[in-house]
């Protein structure tokens, strides 16, 4: 049995993780941690972060390396060099994006906080959108999918856009995917995708 280890709540860190293995039918456990018993348990997790899986006894830690390996076992990666490059940069992509993003959700004084959301706004929020959609112009032949079929890479971009299309996040219009067609096309298409969409974790994920 797989099981993660994660923060009592929803975000996509996890989230990509427990969608690959749920498609792939790949049973798993999860463990969640109250943010305030966090301190205390750090040190006992490699690199001192979440996610982390333990496998046979044994714990793993960093999301890309357990993104890869859920999409493994669930036939979500791919052979092809290419296309395993592709779902890797959409990886790094999210990674990059929550990055520059941080900052503005770390920071506790409100004034602070919104200064620094508006400077994520003008600088960077047109800019890795774009990054991402021009990837899947590029990559996609017919823009449904990131590689010839649905993949890890799918996963996270769903996922990411949800999180910025959601409204939870505070000055992001929700519907500033508007301004990027194909990308919003893209969007709706997986909202639309039952294998998906059917999975419980999807459901637990917009409740």
């Amino acid at each position: 049995m797989i099981k993660l280890t994660y923060f009592n709540f929803n975000f996509w860190r996890i989230d990509i993780l427990r969608l690959s293995l749920s498609y792939g039918k790949i049973p798993y456990e999860l463990n969640q941690i109250k943010r305030e018993e966090w301190l205390k348990k750090k040190k006992l997790f490699p690199f001192g972060q979440l996610p982390v899986m333990d496998l046979d006894g044994m714990l793993y830690g960093h999301t890309h390396s357990l993104a890869i390996f859920c999409a493994n076992k669930s036939n979500l990666y791919d052979t092809n060099e290419k296309n395993a490059l592709i779902i890797n940069q959409v990886l790094d992509w999210a990674n990059d994006i929550t990055i520059k993003i941080a900052p503005s959700i770390r920071e506790k004084n409100p004034e602070k906080a919104k200064k620094k959301r508006e400077f994520f706004i003008k600088n960077d929020l047109n800019t890795w959108f774009y990054f991402l959609e021009n990837l899947l112009k590029k990559a996609s032949k017919n823009e449904n999918f990131f590689t010839d079929r649905f993949s890890l890479a799918d996963i996270i971009a769903w996922r990411v856009i949800y999180w910025f299309k959601s409204g939870k996040l505070d000055l992001i219009n929700p519907n500033f995917i508007d301004d990027y067609t194909v990308l919003k096309n893209y969007f709706e298409n997986l909202v639309n995708y039952k294998p998906l969409t059917k999975l419980k974790e999807y459901s637990e994920i917009i409740s």
